[in-house]
């Protein structure tokens, strides 16, 4: 790989744990956390878009971060979990890929993603969420890159069975629903645009 193609892995590498991170559960500190995750990220996000990924959303991004940050750190909590884990009556967002292929959280779905996990010798470190979690999806592709060259034969199996099957359509849905604080529209706007783009590259990957 010349030095150009190792400079773009890195910056989609980037772009990846940083979804992940920016779609996590809030803990303390988490707003620094994602401030310093956006300046790390700034330089990945002008690269990709130099060659051909066309991403939006970033402007967005930090001043959707800005409302967050000043509310009260509890309610940025509770927010992300009316969201995307308990609400009464309906829970309108589920980061989940077996919600959106068999209608519930768990099952079948996510004992494949653990499957798949473990054949990299890779542990789910929190045993309070499922295996099929974006969070857990955008890293494990994050780490398949990193990897590309002993992961292959995963490739096609994780990415086109699994991420790019329901991941689009769970940041359409982010962005659709009127409720949604204007960092998780924006978010997933940078990761819908991302993915756009990336189909493409890790079909190329797959069959070169």
């Amino acid at each position: 790989m010349n030095k150009k193609g190792t400079v773009m892995k890195e910056n989609r590498i980037t772009l990846y744990r940083f979804l992940s991170i920016g779609f996590t559960y809030p803990e303390k500190d988490f707003s620094d956390i994602v401030q310093r995750g956006i300046e790390l990220m700034s330089k990945s996000y002008t690269n990709l878009n130099k060659n051909g990924y066309k991403l939006t959303g970033i402007k967005n991004l930090k001043k959707g971060l800005k409302e967050l940050s000043n509310m009260p750190f509890e309610d940025w909590q509770a927010k992300y979990t009316s969201l995307f884990i308990a609400n009464f009556p309906t829970t309108p967002l589920h980061p989940y890929e077996s919600f959106y292929k068999e209608g519930i959280v768990g099952g079948e779905i996510s004992e494949m993603l653990d499957s798949i996990y473990k054949s990299c010798g890779l542990e789910i470190f929190d045993d309070r969420e499922m295996p099929d979690y974006l969070v857990f999806e955008l890293e494990f592709a994050a780490f398949l890159i990193e990897n590309e060259v002993s992961c292959k034969p995963l490739f096609e199996e994780f990415f086109f069975n699994h991420l790019f099957n329901w991941v689009p359509k769970f940041f359409e849905d982010v962005i659709n629903f009127n409720d949604s604080p204007l960092f998780y529209k924006a978010l997933s706007e940078i990761g819908a645009t991302f993915l756009n783009r990336e189909k493409k590259i890790i079909k190329e990957f797959i069959y070169e």
